[in-house]
């Protein structure tokens, strides 16, 4: 094997000591990773070559991120845990009982990431959706976010989800007990076979975690899912990031008078003005003006 050829790959699984890719060539191979320094993730573009005498091949370098999806960990550090991401697909359901500022929290990320995203409500089959739910749900329809109807227990509306997700790079994110995982399970093809099969041939072991792994779906797109993924909390730092996070604030704040406004205390601010005319929901505004106080907090210079 000449292993001074180069080729693009990307990392569709990760595990604890390396890493399983897709070549530009379309085989599917386990990977080392070169020194300490490179910090791959699932998602990563790669540039990678064989290794002479070993099936397995190197990854020497990492491409140009189109975004990262980062969380702090239990150290208070942030760390990536995925890369390349196209849309954040959040999941409701009821019971638990929806929590509606970690929904804008996450249509919040991905307006920072600029990416995509969509709400979709699980356990649609236990009638759950209340007057109130359907105003909500209605709101965030109207700002663009597209919201889905569905049940995974028994297989309804999924076509509406494969439109959406189709030739996406997604991630499915949401409170815990909402059905992330059957919903990833019931439209998910069974790609997933190909990382087990190649793991126990490999001798990974068939108890071997896998950090992060990317399923093909039948009607093309990708899931990127791990238990860091679905549960990942997102980072919003500054105040600019708070406005930006909610469309419509940030459009009619760039109506405002005053400079450098946070839309808090002056009355004729142009986004007081739009709540109390209603132009923008009130819920959303208590959402913004919630997260604004937790980025303060976090932070003493924001701007």
């Amino acid at each position: 094997m000449n292993t001074n050829v180069t080729q693009t790959a990307t990392i569709i699984a990760t595990y604890s000591q390396r890493m399983l890719i897709e070549r530009a060539d379309g085989q599917v191979c386990f990977a080392k990773i070169k020194g300490k320094r490179l910090k791959p993730v699932c998602g990563d573009h790669i540039e990678t070559s064989p290794i002479l005498n070993e099936d397995d091949w190197l990854i020497n370098a990492i491409k140009p991120r189109s975004n990262e999806l980062t969380r702090n960990n239990n150290n208070h550090k942030r760390e990536i845990i995925a890369a390349n991401i196209s849309m954040i697909a959040i999941v409701t359901s009821d019971p638990p009982k929806p929590d509606w500022f970690i929904v804008d929290r996450y249509i919040g990320a991905a307006e920072s990431m600029g990416i995509k995203a969509c709400v979709i409500n699980n356990k649609a089959d236990l009638n759950w959706c209340s007057p109130n739910y359907t105003k909500i749900l209605d709101t965030y329809r109207k700002l663009g976010y597209p919201t889905i109807d569905c049940s995974a227990k028994k297989k309804s509306n999924l076509k509406a989800i494969m439109t959406l997700l189709q030739d996406e790079m997604t991630i499915f994110v949401g409170q815990s007990g909402v059905g992330k995982s059957s919903l990833i399970n019931v439209i998910a093809l069974e790609s997933n076979q190909l990382t087990q099969e190649i793991s126990t041939k490999k001798n990974e072991g068939r108890h071997t975690t896998v950090n992060s792994s990317i399923l093909n779906l039948k009607f093309g797109g990708k899931v990127m899912d791990s238990p860091g993924v679905r549960d990942y909390s997102p980072i919003i730092d500054t105040a600019y990031q708070v406005a930006g996070s909610f469309i419509e604030i940030e459009a009619e704040g760039a109506n405002c008078k005053y400079h450098n406004c946070q839309h808090i205390k002056e009355n004729t601010c142009a986004v007081k003005v739009a709540v109390d005319e209603e132009r923008i929901d009130q819920r959303r505004y208590d959402s913004y003006k919630r997260l604004l106080n937790i980025t303060q907090k976090s932070k003493e210079n924001f701007y």
